[in-house]
């Protein structure tokens, strides 16, 4: 992957896991993985990267970006990165070539 840039920016990543709400049930909560900081080298997804929903009445700007981290066996498109206090749904995971990195695309503003 040419053209990463350096993995210079900490980041979260988290899994959704399922906790007892201690009435019998179970609530969805969201704890990090991989020891809770990753360093990766952040970019635009591209130049159009920009999606705009409607939530509520209020417009909700979505913005694309790719992480380029070092691998990290068991991540999917169901866990989500934290990045500058921002979350981001992770829309695809490129592992080619360089075995010891992986580029993740993810969006921030819209529903996971």
């Amino acid at each position: 992957m040419t053209g990463a840039g350096a993995m210079d920016q900490p980041i979260s990543i988290e899994r959704k896991t399922s906790v007892s709400d201690g009435a019998g049930g179970s609530l969805d909560t969201w704890a990090a993985i991989a020891n809770g900081q990753v360093w990766a080298a952040v970019r635009a997804a591209k130049a159009t990267s920009f999606d705009e929903t409607l939530d509520n009445g209020r417009i909700n700007a979505g913005y694309k970006v790719s992480f380029t981290i070092y691998t990290i066996a068991d991540l999917t498109e169901v866990d989500r990165i934290v990045w500058n206090g921002e979350t981001y749904n992770i829309r695809g995971i490129l592992r080619s070539g360089n075995p010891l990195t992986v580029q993740v695309d993810a969006e921030r503003g819209v529903a996971s």
